[in-house]
């Protein structure tokens, strides 16, 4: 008698950050549905079942820079047999049969990976590597279905489209529009940092959280759009998912290596992302920069892991988790994991470091200046750095603002001699502390 294993299982997407996952429970009605078209190792499946390839999915990199083609997740993937089930995996997705299953999920090209016996734990880390490299792969469910053959020596895996070929099909010539759209009013020559700003601003004007999602909602397939790219660029509505994977894209496309991380913030579990600029990474949470208050707008754009630490954490490596935990249980959800994590410690790209008047010295001719040059453009906001290596944060705000002399107030008399019809409130002022940026946000007001 043939010995195989035959499941249909929930899969660690990032989609697991939102919302419940069914368990990796064996489901055999529907298995033995799903499989009766898995051929024997070496046999090929019949490729007239009539699956609908799916075109426009090669995106329209900007024609004044070289895109990234990540594959971090995959080296990171144990052995060769994982990292060729990825690549025949990347290569079937594009292929969705047209009938939906009693699921109502879209079966893309099995996958018959020969001469390997590959475990669950294995094949979930290796479409989990799948789709974090490759965000222009949209369409995928949260779940999948594997064969183990002991006899005939093979692994055949299943996954699924949540829509039909021809919503797919329209949905990516709606991105692959989009995105071409952006990549070309690019201008030339701009620095990877200025590409990233400018990424991380177009995310954030033209998309908005989806908080009509609750972590115990049951996500629909109209709900799903906001944690993929497609929701966050083209529909304008997203969860942190969604904000991560159309980052991640379009710095792709420009040719910034980006990758995104899963862990918790404010008790919550969350996707941000990691970039490298001239060698060194940084974190970016674009979900938390888009703030309704626009003073916070850049509070998360390129820390480094002491700033970050103060209200993310990271989940595990996968390298740290058992079998089962990588799989969960029947009871539990399947735990999500890092590939792996970046150190970041540099602060020589952060936003405010790079974009603010740095105080050096109480004189502070740039900070006036810089402060001059915002109340000119009747700026609502005006952020300033403290040079760590020059003061101590707590003293220089308390110099600055509360205690004689007062430092700030006498910027503000400088300002305003410069200004003719209007001038700089300050009886009534306002400030935001960073501490962990070591970054000074004042409220300005005008009389």
């Amino acid at each position: 008698m043939k010995r195989f294993t035959l499941k249909i299982v929930a899969l660690i997407l990032c989609f697991s950050l939102c919302f419940t996952l069914s368990s990796c429970a064996i489901v055999d009605e529907i298995s033995k549905s799903i499989f009766a078209l898995v051929m024997p190792k070496g046999i090929a499946e019949d490729v007239s079942l009539g699956y609908t390839h799916i075109e426009n999915t090669a995106f329209l990199y900007s024609e004044h820079y070289t895109a990234y083609k990540s594959t971090d997740s995959y080296s990171c993937l144990e052995n060769d047999k994982m990292r060729e089930l990825y690549r025949m995996l990347l290569e079937n997705v594009y292929y969705v049969y047209p009938q939906a299953n009693v699921d109502g999920e879209y079966k893309t090209k099995q996958v018959i990976l020969e001469e390997a016996q590959l475990s669950q734990a294995q094949i979930r880390l290796t479409i989990k590597a799948l789709t974090d490299d490759n965000p222009q792969v949209f369409w995928l469910s949260t779940t999948f279905g594997y064969l183990i053959s002991e006899d005939q020596n093979y692994t055949a895996v299943q996954l699924y489209s949540r829509v039909s070929p021809k919503e797919v099909q329209q949905q990516a010539s709606e991105l692959k529009a989009k995105v071409d759209d952006f990549y070309k009013n690019l201008e030339k020559s701009l620095t990877p940092y200025q590409l990233e700003l400018y990424i991380h601003d177009y995310i954030l004007d033209n998309c908005v959280y989806d908080d009509s999602i609750g972590l115990d909602d049951v996500i629909t397939v109209e709900k799903a759009k906001s944690f993929d790219a497609y929701g966050a660029l083209v529909e304008g509505v997203a969860v942190c998912e969604g904000y991560s994977r159309a980052f991640q894209l379009l710095c792709h496309g420009v040719g910034i290596r980006c990758i995104n991380l899963i862990g918790e913030s404010q008790n919550e579990l969350h996707m941000w992302s990691c970039v490298v600029l001239d060698g060194d990474w940084y974190y970016v949470d674009t979900t938390w920069d888009d703030n309704l208050d626009k003073a916070f707008r850049y509070d998360y754009f390129n820390i480094n892991e002491e700033q970050l630490r103060v209200d993310h954490e990271f989940s595990k490596l996968w390298s740290q988790m058992s079998e089962e935990e990588i799989c969960g249980d029947s009871d539990d959800n399947a735990l999500t994991s890092n590939f792996f994590i970046p150190k970041s410690t540099n602060t020589a790209y952060n936003y405010y470091v790079r974009n603010s008047a740095h105080l050096i010295d109480y004189e502070a001719e740039k900070v006036i200046d810089s402060l001059l040059t915002s109340a000119t453009k009747k700026e609502e906001y005006f952020h300033f750095y403290i040079d760590p290596k020059e003061f101590s944060y707590d003293n220089a705000v308390d110099q600055l603002f509360y205690s004689y002399p007062q430092y700030f107030f006498s910027y503000i008399d400088k300002v305003n001699a410069s200004l003719a019809d209007y001038s700089l409130e300050k009886e009534d002022l306002s400030l935001y502390k960073k501490k962990t940026l070591s970054v000074v946000t004042v409220v300005l007001k005008y009389v």
